[in-house]
């Protein structure tokens, strides 16, 4: 059983209508509120991809809290918080990613072996340093622009039509 068509002129005036998502652009309460949120969740994003080789965490799980601070950004404001397109993320993640793992196997040891060494400096004191990290890393890269390219092309989605029950 196929839909039933309406006419364009009704798919126009359909289209003139404000959508459910445009009331909560520029309101007050939640700009304010998605500021400070945003800036919670990017700082615990980060705290999740440094600790990510020795605790809990990791590249995916900060690119998801990422991934939810920006598309909180761009309900709250309407438009994006990055200025460039997030699918240029992923093949330089993707990169990273693979060439963490290979530059170990060309030194003659495992694939994907971590390193890892102490670095003192004034500022910080002494704090380990690991490859693992920039492993991390680039999950992570892949994981923001594949999760936001996704949610991005969601909210994008203009209907075309109307069928039966639309009004």
């Amino acid at each position: 059983m196929s839909p039933k068509r309406t006419p364009k002129k009704a798919v126009k005036a359909a289209a003139d209508q404000p959508r459910p998502g445009d009331l909560l652009i520029n309101d007050p309460i939640l700009t304010t509120i998605s500021r400070a949120a945003f800036a919670l969740v990017i700082l615990f994003a980060l705290l999740l991809l440094w600790r990510g080789h020795n605790a809990p965490g990791g590249g995916f799980i900060a690119g998801l809290m990422t991934v939810c601070a920006l598309i909180l950004h761009r309900i709250a404001n309407g438009d994006s918080a990055l200025r460039v397109d997030p699918v240029k993320f992923i093949p330089w993640g993707l990169a990273l990613s693979f060439t963490t793992g290979l530059v170990p196997y060309l030194l003659g040891r495992p694939f994907l072996k971590s390193d890892y060494g102490y670095l003192t400096t004034a500022l910080t004191g002494e704090f380990e340093w690991a490859t693992a990290l920039l492993f991390d890393l680039g999950v992570f890269l892949v994981v923001v622009g594949a999760g936001l390219a996704l949610a991005y092309a969601l909210i994008e989605v203009e209907p075309s039509e109307l069928v039966e029950g639309d009004e």
